[in-house]
């Protein structure tokens, strides 16, 4: 399941293969934020006042984890 290309199926994948857990991509997508790993808003977004659904607080750390595991050159590199 894990593969060169990191994105959000793959650390959705992480999770629910280590910890049986299911996330959904809105919560991978607020913790990347927490963790500074996104562009900001698409430009093509339908509903700008939108935002992603706030991860639940007792599964970020199993998602910051999946997301470290992938991410790990750019988070190291931005520190």
């Amino acid at each position: 399941m894990i593969s060169d290309k990191a994105g959000y199926k793959n650390e959705r994948g992480y999770v629910l293969e280590k910890f049986g857990k299911r996330v959904e991509t809105c919560h991978v997508a607020h913790v990347k934020r927490l963790l500074g790993l996104t562009r900001g808003p698409a430009p093509n977004r339908i509903n700008a006042e939108g935002g992603v659904k706030d991860c639940p607080p007792e599964l970020r750390p199993l998602i910051e984890e999946a997301v470290r595991f992938f991410h790990s050159a750019r988070l190291a590199s931005k520190q």
